[in-house]
């Protein structure tokens, strides 16, 4: 009889490690596709997050009636404002107040010209969407029909399932919200010529420039006290502000109190939020409700410490009003120095960004 040797040939030894060398290796490269899988993803939904927004940003298919969208009051081309004094909304009827820039929209605290209890972009965006005195977009009584326009685009139905693949329906509005908040969340730039002068380039002003500077600077003139960073962002301290517009018998006009209308404050009327400068010569007109058509104006009712109107139904002297806010107090500038102060103005103006391609609209390539 013969008996097998138990002594496994060096040949067969080396095959065995050879055999679990590679399934070692096999094991590893899965871990490692494994992991770059969890990780990578990450990555790509935010970037499609932000894609996404975009889309519904400047599609019309988000009013009920598929005749605005976000862009038709934040136009690109306006540096994401619209040129009017107050925006049409869906139905073709104005809203209250103009609409401002959202470029850096994303460092502001509060919202809305007048509504301080909106303190973030999501909260905002239910105004436009289901504002129904005026309608802006008017989904309220027509959710329904906005998500089955939306969901019936085959593209729609890929993207939120790339961005919210956990969700066996993902197409909802509080995704829409979700999305189109990402993609403002995008639209930030620097790199106006204060921008850099701020970075430490001396050389970005001329010598009218720097002397527009020290008028916004000045006592004299007290504007840094309400925009101490004009491209940017808010005092905390000082949100809200009656800058003198109107007085009719120590009120605004009713239907737009501002602050007061939220608050109930009589000390709040005719208070409305203080806007960011960016890109102000780009932005007409101005004021809560576009009432003033130039820069120009606008400084001439600062320098007369608010305005006085004369006639029509909101006639009465806003420099007198009870409730204007104390840096108000009017200055004296030569026409060179108003010269001055508006080309400094015009070192905010930042259009830098105008051209990338997420801050276009993706339905007019």
């Amino acid at each position: 009889m013969i008996m097998k040797s138990s002594v496994k040939h060096p040949i067969q030894k080396t095959s065995m490690w050879v055999t679990l060398l590679g399934c070692l290796i096999i094991a590893c490269s899965f871990y490692v596709a494994n992991s770059s899988l969890n990780i990578q993803p990450k990555k790509n939904v935010a970037a499609a997050k932000t894609a996404l927004g975009r889309w519904l940003f400047f599609d019309n298919r988000l009013s009920y009636n598929q005749q605005k969208s976000c862009a038709s009051c934040h136009d690109p081309k306006f540096c994401f404002s619209d040129g009017y004094r107050t925006s049409a909304g869906t139905d073709g009827y104005n809203v209250k107040h103009n609409a401002p820039s959202l470029i850096n929209v994303v460092f502001l605290q509060q919202f809305t010209w007048a509504d301080s209890s909106i303190h973030s972009l999501a909260q905002q965006m239910r105004n436009p969407l289901f504002n129904d005195d005026p309608r802006e977009l008017g989904l309220k009584g027509h959710e329904d029909l906005v998500l089955e326009n939306i969901a019936s685009d085959p593209f729609y139905q890929k993207a939120f399932k790339e961005v919210y693949p956990n969700q066996p329906s993902p197409i909802q509005i509080d995704n829409i919200i979700n999305a189109i908040v990402a993609y403002e969340t995008i639209l930030t730039s620097f790199n106006s010529k204060y921008d850099r002068y701020l970075k430490g380039d001396k050389k970005a002003f001329n010598e009218q420039e720097l002397a527009g500077m020290k008028l916004y600077q000045s006592d004299k003139l007290q504007c840094a006290r309400c925009h101490d960073n004009p491209t940017r962002s808010q005092r905390q301290d000082m949100v809200y502000a009656n800058t003198g517009l109107y007085n009719i018998d120590s009120n605004y006009p009713l239907q737009d109190q501002g602050l007061f209308d939220y608050s109930g404050k009589p000390e709040d009327r005719g208070k409305f939020r203080i806007p960011s400068l960016k890109n102000v010569m780009l932005t007409a007109p101005y004021t809560h409700n576009g009432s003033v058509q130039t820069i120009s104006e606008m400084i001439d009712i600062y320098a007369a410490s608010g305005r006085n109107i004369t006639e029509g139904p909101f006639k009465g002297d806003g420099r007198k009003h009870p409730n204007k806010n104390a840096y108000i107090k009017g200055f004296e500038l030569s026409p060179k120095e108003k010269h001055q102060l508006m080309t400094f103005l015009n070192t905010l103006t930042d259009t830098s960004n105008l051209n990338l391609e997420l801050w276009k609209d993706p339905f007019k390539k």
